[in-house]
């Protein structure tokens, strides 16, 4: 597979995770689309991925929508659509821009898609702290917490995905760095396409700027690497995120976008 295939792959991985987070959640399949109901009312959690290269996939991206509308509205959820760039020609890309409007599918973030064949050394000495796997209730509450405060989601939001026990049986990872037995980061990792995802790094805001994201997304993927062998890994990178990211070795090969529709 090509470099942003993996990522891809990875992430339909993932965002198949969140089917985890009620019992009532599922993951369906469509020609050219992945399709997750977490069976919460948030739209970034009901997915729907392209999957296929637009031309040239199964069926057109007219009918991928509306394969995707019809999945979510039989289950009265808002959704999001999720699409790499380079599974667009360009000519392709403009027309899928006026499919997705007249939708009422609406631009809500763009993030680059990075690959790592093997992370670098660090550059810098980083902080110690105690790794801790998520799993107990007062994990997840802490993972819900950091999910907040750091990307400034609202808590009960956080709470309804995160701190339920029903995620954390799936293929979603979570790990938390705690110091002096606080809660200061968390990394969600994924294996899966033959690559270690990277998700859902965060700091709280006032433990920032200190080198524990990265010291904890670092163990993070060591300690999966050591379970599965797999040293490739790969994250979309937020804007905060993205000069660590280089330095740690990961090259920007693609861009993913994601589309709201309430």
């Amino acid at each position: 597979m090509r470099d942003f295939e993996i990522i891809n792959e990875n992430l339909r991985n993932a965002l198949a995770a969140f089917s985890y987070v009620r019992h009532s959640g599922e993951v369906g399949e469509t020609p050219g689309a992945s399709l997750v109901h977490a069976g919460v009312n948030y739209s970034l959690f009901n997915t729907a991925l392209l999957t296929e290269p637009v031309p040239g996939g199964p069926v057109p991206f007219s009918k991928v929508l509306d394969e995707a509308e019809s999945f979510f509205r039989k289950r009265s959820a808002p959704w999001s659509l999720w699409f790499c760039d380079d599974l667009f020609t360009s000519s392709e890309r403009r027309r899928s821009r006026i499919s997705m409007a007249t939708r009422g599918l609406r631009l809500m973030m763009e993030a680059p898609g990075m690959i790592a064949r093997q992370i670098s050394e660090p550059d810098r000495a980083l902080p110690e702290f105690d790794c801790r796997p998520v799993g107990d209730a007062r994990t997840r509450a802490d993972f819900s917490r950091i999910m907040s405060e750091a990307f400034q989601v609202p808590p009960g939001m956080a709470d309804d995905v995160y701190s339920g026990e029903h995620l954390w049986q799936g293929p979603l990872r979570g790990f938390i760095a705690y110091v002096n037995d606080e809660p200061v980061s968390t990394t969600g990792i994924v294996a899966g396409g033959d690559s270690i995802g990277v998700y859902a790094v965060a700091t709280m805001p006032r433990m920032q700027r200190r080198g524990y994201g990265e010291a904890l997304m670092r163990r993070a993927i060591h300690l999966v690497r050591l379970e599965t062998g797999i040293t490739r890994s790969v994250l979309q990178s937020s804007a905060a995120g993205y000069q660590l990211y280089l330095r740690m070795g990961y090259r920007n090969v693609t861009r993913f976008s994601v589309y709201v529709k309430a």
